[in-house]
């Protein structure tokens, strides 16, 4: 049965719906271990990063889920979010996040912000961990596309880094919040630490939809 959505919107969540602290940083300041993290987001590597996370898991172990999710409260949503977003589905925008972090941080999110779709990295403790990776992001998005039959044309994906390049190519209209230059995606609206309730109102617009 068709959903009957106008358009797409795909939203990061790291530096994108959330600001400062990310949520791998969050989690980790709660459990005494904020320095360490920090050493860890130098990885850069897919093996580095995948023993960084099998790090993170062991950190998790005994510690029990609503104390995780309640150290999750501590991380700042970007201006306008929760406004930004409802605007979105007001005007019939299907919302979603793709990140690369916990799922269970993303399911958070997504249900704070009233967000049916997302995707991140599952953790099953002890330890057993379904990665995701920028470009699974960007196949994850297509295969969205085609289950909301979402109109040629009619994708936007915001993000705040080059990791995002991956998932930018594949939508029709991206959306850059980060401050760092990239100028291999010039196709990108620059919106360096913008409000995402008048970020939300841009990409209406990219749409041919009134905000």
């Amino acid at each position: 049965m068709p959903l009957n959505y106008k358009a797409l919107a795909v939203f990061d969540l790291d530096g994108t719906l959330l600001r400062g602290m990310t949520v791998c940083e969050v989690l980790a300041k709660h459990l005494g271990r904020l320095e360490r993290m920090r050493q860890l987001e130098r990885f850069r590597t897919l093996e580095e990063l995948a023993i960084a996370r099998e790090e993170m898991a062991r950190w998790y172990e005994g510690v029990p889920k609503k104390d995780l999710f309640d150290a999750l409260r501590n991380a700042n949503l970007a201006p306008g979010a929760k406004r930004g977003i409802k605007l979105l589905k007001r005007r019939g925008v299907a919302v979603s996040i793709a990140s690369v972090t916990w799922e269970f941080a993303v399911a958070h999110f997504a249900k704070l912000f009233g967000v049916h779709y997302w995707l991140g990295t599952a953790l099953q403790l002890p330890r057993k961990i379904d990665h995701v990776w920028p470009e699974d992001k960007a196949r994850w998005v297509e295969q969205l596309r085609k289950q909301l039959e979402i109109p040629d044309g009619m994708v936007a994906a915001v993000g705040d880094s080059p990791s995002d390049a991956e998932l930018f190519a594949v939508v029709d209209h991206a959306f850059y919040v980060g401050y760092s230059s990239m100028p291999e995606l010039l196709r990108c609206t620059y919106l360096p630490g913008a409000d995402i309730n008048e970020l939300s109102k841009h990409i209406l617009q990219s749409f041919g939809i009134e905000p």
